[in-house]
């Protein structure tokens, strides 16, 4: 691994940049910036006028680096998947290295969502974003296997005089290719739970994520987007720790989940409860989950009319 990452360097199919370019380099962790292997940072970049993420792996580990560093290298073609940039180095004698990513501008997608009050078509529209950056993952056979509203990140771009906001998928710590023999699944690790395939967290030791359960986390990020709230966050509220995790994985596994708010069009909750489904085999891929979705996207004049009318006459 560590032959690739230096062939990939001195062969200029990567980048890597003078740590010193960096300037104004913050770690917050309140922020979304805190991971269980990670910690990122913001920085300015002067030389190119833009500021930029700083990722560093909390243990370095060569070769769950350098599968990142491909994973991210392979998907740099998606608007919907964060722009890898390249690499830097903070120690020039060391062995460690931090990834470059362009920087979200609006933070993760958790944060995004309790900052602002937003109207359904950005709601869809930031779901399909995020079905897009997943459809071309797994166009090339690459499984996310850790997607959470942690890992999306929204960016704040001016289009025709108009604000959009943009979501991408970022953090390829867990990601493996379809067709690989990873032995690195049967860890038993389960990241976030209420994300987490119901399969997986049944059967963490034998059971291998795949595409279907990229699909399932998906579907907790829809009923997230519709909601504006953290899954399961008023789930024995009382409790903390490993005591309220086990009972929560208890409680997904025999299939209890979140209910839908109100005025969340029955299309959109009839997806996101398709795809968390706790048979995979009927969740749909990730192609129909973006049909569905344009279609949901299509029809909102309509469906906003009709809530509009509903919210007078009550």
């Amino acid at each position: 691994m560590t032959e690739w990452l230096n062939f990939a360097v001195n062969n200029r199919y990567m980048s890597i940049y003078p740590y010193n370019e960096f300037h104004n380099v913050k770690y917050n962790g309140n922020s979304g910036g805190e991971g269980r292997f990670s910690r990122v940072a913001s920085a300015e970049w002067p030389c190119t006028n833009r500021k930029v993420a700083l990722k560093n792996l909390k243990n370095f580990n060569v070769d769950k680096f350098v599968s990142e560093v491909q994973m991210h290298t392979q998907s740099h073609s998606s608007k919907n998947i964060v722009r890898f940039l390249g690499l830097t180095k903070e120690n020039e004698t060391g062995v460690s290295y931090l990834m470059v990513f362009e920087y979200a501008d609006r933070n993760n997608l958790r944060i995004f969502l309790k900052s602002l009050k937003l109207d359904l078509m950005i709601r869809v529209k930031l779901s399909l974003d995020i079905a897009k950056g997943l459809s071309y993952l797994h166009q090339l056979k690459i499984i996310h296997r850790d997607l959470h509203s942690n890992n999306i990140v929204i960016n704040q771009v001016h289009s025709c005089d108009q604000l959009e906001f943009i979501a991408k998928i970022t953090d390829f710590g867990s990601a493996i290719n379809e067709e690989d023999d990873d032995i690195n699944d049967k860890t038993g690790v389960i990241g976030q739970i209420p994300f987490t395939d119901p399969q997986y967290l049944n059967n963490p030791k034998h059971y291998r994520k795949n595409m279907k359960s990229d699909i399932y986390s998906l579907g907790v990020i829809l009923w997230e987007i519709s909601s504006s709230k953290a899954p399961f966050e008023n789930f024995m509220a009382d409790s903390r720790g490993e005591f309220r995790d086990l009972c929560l994985t208890f409680e997904i596994i025999n299939d209890y989940r979140e209910r839908h708010t109100l005025f969340t069009p029955e299309n959109f909750v009839k997806l996101s409860r398709q795809c968390w489904d706790n048979d995979p085999n009927k969740r749909p891929d990730i192609k129909t989950v973006i049909d569905d979705l344009n279609s949901i996207f299509a029809g909102l004049p309509q469906v906003l009319e009709r809530n509009a009318t509903i919210g007078k006459s009550h």
